[in-house]
């Protein structure tokens, strides 16, 4: 089914896909301890707003896939090469530079930032893969 022009499954699949990178680096790779420590963030901070955000956590995936979407529909982006270039364009031209905004004037480590980082660029390059490849 196309919205718009986009292949809508193609862009929930992309956003499950960003979604369970992060699932992975967060829930497996990296432990809770690790990215609290990073993020500045207290176990009991964690346990007291943390969890209430969750509902939201789909949100900036299926923005991702859905912004990718359209750059790649506007600028005839296609084939998995082209797709992993594009998206990686994206996020060291966007998503890169905005969390190291708030590294910048945060005041939490970098090893946190840096988790962030390989979340984010790794998601934008798997679902550049699944968007330009799919039509």
């Amino acid at each position: 089914m196309r919205i718009a022009g986009i292949n809508a499954l193609a862009v929930l699949v992309a956003t499950v896909a960003v979604y369970a990178v992060g699932a992975l680096i967060y829930g497996v790779l990296i432990g809770p301890e690790v990215w609290m420590e990073g993020a500045g963030i207290t176990k009991e901070q964690m346990d007291a707003v943390g969890m209430s955000r969750m509902p939201y956590s789909p949100i900036m995936p299926l923005m991702t896939a859905i912004g990718l979407a359209l750059l790649f529909k506007w600028a005839s982006v296609s084939g998995l090469g082209n797709g992993i270039k594009w998206a990686l364009v994206v996020a060291f031209a966007s998503a890169v530079p905005t969390l190291l905004y708030g590294w910048v004037y945060g005041v939490g480590p970098f090893h946190g930032t840096l988790i962030d980082i390989a979340h984010l660029v790794i998601g934008h390059g798997v679902a550049g893969a699944i968007l330009a490849s799919w039509k």
